[in-house]
């Protein structure tokens, strides 16, 4: 296990994809094919057994599919990977033959052997000639669109009851400027107003169940609660003595939990901002709170790599939650109540059946942190974001991942679903925010 007490959160943004470095360009590139190509014999094969994969109709990892001329030859998040008439010096091939130390394709399995890379090479030179009768089948575009306008990372999402609006925390990378909390009108994807007031990185925002209220914790260890419809601050709540990592609204709306790099979680009354306890048991930061659907329970989850239940009215610790192999960065509870959903820097998503305490499921898929995780309004699905700069999509029912949704250029901090359940929306260290469709969800073999 990591120490996380001393292990800062990553700022800077990692690139997935980058282009061939100077030691892999020694590596020896296989001659392009002396032949004319049949692409029916030559190439097609090796795209149907090597790339539709990642690069089809099905899915199209970084953006990029190789199922027609017109998109091989758009290219996608790598940049446009086909030179025509230039086979050496198409990043495409140089990927096929392992000259790229960052990029392999395919990325597990046997590697393409030098036959079939001088087969590709020859195509390309050849003008990359495909069939007409080749036929593209059309995917459904997921992404509804791109909300901008943050000055850098998006940390913290979250819908207004209504489903029309949805507020956005974040700020600078450089925590000791300015922080930033925005509302978002959905029908227009236009930012409606901007909150100022926080002195650096705003880190969770939160909105109340009857939407009256905003609130927004941020690295200046300041808890912020806004007026929705005036865009006013109302109060301003110190006690952590470090940041402010995460907030959440009890379903009652009567308390407010706060949670921080000082290892503790707060409660407040909502309505006058007065704190009312102090949790304590945590050994390190609480990165993430919520409260269940019947106001009994509070969950935190913290980089400690336990996750706690406490009794939200008496502020007495119930039960810990232990399994995980690193630290927490999300917890949600489930609509229904039974189950507690997870997500850690292990990679993976656990499932928890509150009866009992024990863990239910794992869901792995992601290949790295998971630091979001939010159910669907109906309970059938769970969303997940997280650094490898994905969003996925969880069949409850039968535990199978249902769909990658990608498009972040960097860390996806938060997820959310809109309260009809027919939005997930993202927040991106990109600085963006996306709103997807997401996909009918069959409920189908359970656990």
């Amino acid at each position: 296990m990591h120490t996380w007490s001393i292990r800062p959160i990553p700022i800077l943004i990692l690139t997935a994809l980058t282009f061939p470095s100077a030691a892999a360009e020694d590596k020896k590139l296989p001659p392009a094919a002396a032949k004319e190509i049949d692409f029916a014999q030559d190439i097609e094969p090796i795209l149907k057994n090597n790339c539709h994969k990642c690069h089809g109709s099905n899915k199209q990892k970084s953006n990029f599919r190789l199922d027609s001329r017109e998109t091989a030859l758009k290219g996608g998040d790598i940049g446009k990977p086909i030179i025509i008439g230039k086979s050496a010096e198409s990043p495409l091939i140089k990927y096929v033959a392992g000259l790229d130390e960052e990029v392999k394709m395919p990325p597990s399995g046997d590697p393409l052997n030098e036959t079939q890379v001088g087969l590709l090479r020859a195509w390309i030179d050849q003008g990359l000639k495909w069939p007409e009768t080749v036929a593209v089948k059309a995917v459904p575009k997921m992404e509804r669109a791109t909300l901008t306008g943050h000055s850098d990372m998006v940390t913290s999402i979250v819908f207004a009851p209504n489903g029309s609006t949805l507020v956005s925390g974040g700020g600078k990378s450089l925590l000791y400027r300015p922080g930033e909390v925005k509302i978002w009108d959905l029908a227009s994807g236009k930012e409606k107003c901007s909150l100022d007031g926080h002195q650096s990185t705003v880190w969770a925002v939160a909105v109340s169940p009857d939407g009256g209220t905003i609130a927004s914790g941020s690295y200046n260890k300041v808890v912020k609660l806004w007026d929705f419809q005036q865009a006013k601050e109302r109060a301003s709540l110190e006690g952590h003595a470090n940041w402010v990592t995460t907030v959440a609204f009890s379903p009652n709306g009567k308390l407010l939990a706060t949670g921080s790099e000082d290892t503790t979680v707060k409660l407040w009354e909502a309505t006058t901002g007065k704190e009312t306890a102090t949790l304590k048991g945590h050994a390190a930061t609480v990165r993430s709170l919520a409260f269940s659907p019947d106001n009994q329970l509070l969950a935190t989850g913290s980089q400690d790599g336990t996750i706690k239940l406490w009794d939200a009215a008496s502020g007495q610790e119930r039960a810990t939650l232990k399994g995980h192999g690193d630290g927490i960065f999300s917890v949600a509870f489930s609509p229904d109540g039974k189950i507690l959903a997870s997500g850690s820097a292990d990679r993976a998503i656990k499932l928890w059946d509150l009866a009992t305490g024990m863990e239910r499921a794992t869901f792995n898929g992601h290949t790295n942190w998971v630091i979001s995780v939010a159910f669907s309004p109906k309970g059938n699905a769970l969303a997940s974001g997280g650094y490898d700069r994905l969003i996925k999509l969880w069949n409850l029912a039968s535990g199978e991942e249902v769909k990658t949704l990608e498009g972040h250029g960097s860390a996806v901090w938060s997820v959310a679903f809109s309260p009809d359940g027919k939005t997930v929306a993202s927040g991106s260290q990109d600085g963006t925010v996306k709103l997807w469709d997401v996909p009918p969800i069959r409920r189908t073999a359970k656990f």
